[in-house]
């Protein structure tokens, strides 16, 4: 499972690389679950999936906003909104999530049996 070209096209150069080192130990994790057919570790790394997606998902919607704000736009700042929308998506993938990681579950668990 290859994510490498929408991870281009929605994030800038310095996201990217980021999360490329998330896409690889997501793409290992993935290969992993499915040669030792842990259906455990599958359901986590499609949890971490969703996270990455979430987490693509708040950053496209924080582009869309107006600074106008009384804080003036600075590297801290947008340091810490990047922390900010990785710990929220990592959140939101827990538990029930969006659905996005148990649809990709039902989906890939067929090709374990």
């Amino acid at each position: 499972m290859k994510i490498n070209s929408v991870l281009s096209t929605t994030l800038n150069k310095s996201q990217y690389e980021k999360s490329k080192v998330k896409d690889h130990s997501f793409q290992k994790a993935f290969e992993k679950a499915q040669e030792t057919k842990d259906k455990k570790k599958l359901m986590k790394t499609c949890k971490q999936f969703e996270a990455i997606f979430i987490n693509m998902m708040m950053k496209s919607m924080r582009k869309t906003i107006h600074e106008d704000g009384i804080i003036e736009k600075s590297y801290g700042r947008e340091i810490f909104e990047d922390m900010l929308d990785e710990k929220l998506a990592e959140e939101s993938a827990k538990g029930q999530g969006f659905g996005l990681a148990r649809q990709m579950y039902k989906q890939l668990s067929k090709n374990m049996k």
